[in-house]
């Protein structure tokens, strides 16, 4: 029977949210009889985005987890990666998340979108340097010496059970994961689903199979519904940032995820029964920034943090910045300043930051807001090409309307949500001429990713948006406010 308990570890944790209990009578096909009830425990994160502050205090949990469960294993659903400027222009680009994941013991992660951020060449280094596998079934990479992604891992623990993990990555779209496509030079992927269904043979070779998903929560709940009836016991999942703090069972499979930023872990353990029934119980915990911490592990994340090129102000907001909106118009007036066009624009995903307080601006805030490394590429588009691009990537892009420098849109839904119709508007509120042709600045991923109607194939500044920001910023010295500014209406 279901049943929900709360756990407490004392000084071990500041707070254990909820534990999810359930019971399962399935048998495996790789051990009939199992002698002695047997447990499986395992400490899951997902999508940290190089939260290297939240480190110290991940290690202390693990650590004193693995005092209590020796057999612990520690494991990630991917999106190690970008978030932080001390991680993504650090030298050698992503390696302070790569150490202190050695460091830490990791077992395994799976390969998540923000994983392709670094260029191939930085991915193949950083695999190389991980004492952890990478695994994913629907990436198929052409070099496999240098990029060992496997589809699968088996882990044999020291009491004997044998825990199969197989992982998937969400494609958009274009049949792609969301990274520069430029960064996906090498790789093919195929269909998730279809994908995850050849690997369920692992079954006769495991006592316990997991799939370590970075498919997002709806696409696991689909996964879990269609894969047949007491194969696959857990999903580990990741991609979504959705924080699981309630009972998430289907079709017999716990479901789990602990949000982004290692705000939160998820303390998962299985008990497997002599005559193979088994039990499932999954804590969400709090990582939080107060609290016990490992000093060693703080030791390195210090000596990562002390940057002063990134630490150094160039400008002031004279305003605080409430929202990624308000953001997103700094940045993408940055961009139109420093391209010298009449139109910027810029993708909603391409805001990473949501919040920037009144008071110095650092470099380090600039790499925050904006940490992928894409070009400014410019092109000269008439009016009708650009409500061509705005229409597409509205109905692309989940994080919602392009935001636009030098003009105002205003997208019409119907009664079912969806679009069919953008006016384009300057910003004195008039109609634009959608003959005529515009001066436009907008990002290498924009420019890649994004299908619409152009004859200008664009041209690279070689410059990226981010140190065009910085210049910009350096320039004008004092920001702005940007509170209450209206570019985009959305009328439903």
């Amino acid at each position: 029977m279901n049943k929900f308990r709360f756990a407490f570890f004392g000084a071990l944790l500041s707070l254990v949210i909820l534990t999810i209990s359930c019971g399962t009578s399935r048998k495996t096909g790789y051990s009939t009889q199992i002698p002695e009830t047997k447990t499986l425990s395992i400490l899951a994160v997902n999508d940290m985005h190089a939260n290297i502050d939240q480190f110290p205090r991940l290690a202390f949990i693990a650590d004193s987890l693995r005092n209590l469960y020796p057999n612990l294993l520690l494991v990630s659903a991917g999106d190690n990666q970008t978030g932080n400027p001390v991680n993504d222009q650090f030298p050698e680009r992503g390696m302070p998340m790569i150490e202190l994941m050695n460091a830490l013991h990791f077992n395994l992660s799976a390969m998540g979108n923000h994983e392709f951020d670094p260029k191939p060449n930085a991915l193949a280094f950083l695999l190389k340097n991980a004492d952890f596998d990478f695994i994913s079934a629907n990436i198929h990479p052409k070099d496999t010496i240098n990029f060992p992604i496997k589809p699968y891992r088996l882990v044999h623990l020291p009491n004997g059970l044998t825990i199969g993990f197989v992982s998937v990555i969400e494609i958009n779209q274009r049949g792609i994961p969301d990274s520069h496509p430029d960064n996906l030079t090498g790789f093919s992927f195929s269909n998730p689903i279809s994908t995850a269904n050849q690997y369920l043979f692992l079954k006769d070779s495991c006592d316990v199979l997991i799939y370590l998903t970075h498919y997002g929560y709806e696409n696991d709940v689909k996964l879990a519904l269609q894969f047949p009836q007491d194969v696959v016991d857990l999903i580990i999942g990741g991609h979504s940032h959705t924080k699981i703090d309630t009972e998430q069972i289907h079709n017999h499979i716990l479901i789990t995820q602990a949000e982004s930023r290692l705000k939160y872990a998820t303390l998962i353990q299985m008990k497997i029964l002599p005559d193979g029934s088994r039990t499932k119980t999954a804590q969400l915990l709090t990582v939080g920034n107060k609290g016990q911490v490992n000093e060693e592990i703080a030791k390195m994340v210090d000596k990562f943090n002390d940057n002063p090129r990134l630490n150094t102000p160039i400008a002031e907001a004279t305003d605080d910045f409430s929202n990624r909106e308000e953001i997103g118009f700094l940045m993408v007036d940055a961009m139109r300043a420093s391209s010298q066009t009449e139109i910027a624009l810029l993708n909603p995903g391409g805001v990473r930051l949501a919040y920037l307080p009144k008071g110095p601006v650092t470099v380090k805030d600039v790499y925050l807001m904006d940490p992928f490394g894409n070009e400014t590429i410019l092109y000269r588009l008439t009016g009708h090409e650009l409500k061509s691009l705005l229409t597409n990537a509205f109905r692309f892009d989940d994080y919602g309307a392009i935001i636009p420098s030098g003009m105002k849109t205003r997208y019409h839904l119907d009664q079912k949500g969806q679009l069919f119709d953008v006016e384009l508007f300057t910003d004195e509120g008039v109609p634009m001429d959608l003959n005529r042709l515009y001066s436009v600045a907008m990002n290498s991923y924009m420019a890649s990713v994004y299908v619409y109607e152009h004859e200008d194939p664009g041209a690279s500044n070689y410059t990226t948006t981010a140190v065009s920001m910085i210049e910009f910023l350096r320039k004008i010295g004092k920001i702005p406010s940007y509170r209450d500014q209206q570019r985009v209406e959305i009328i439903k």
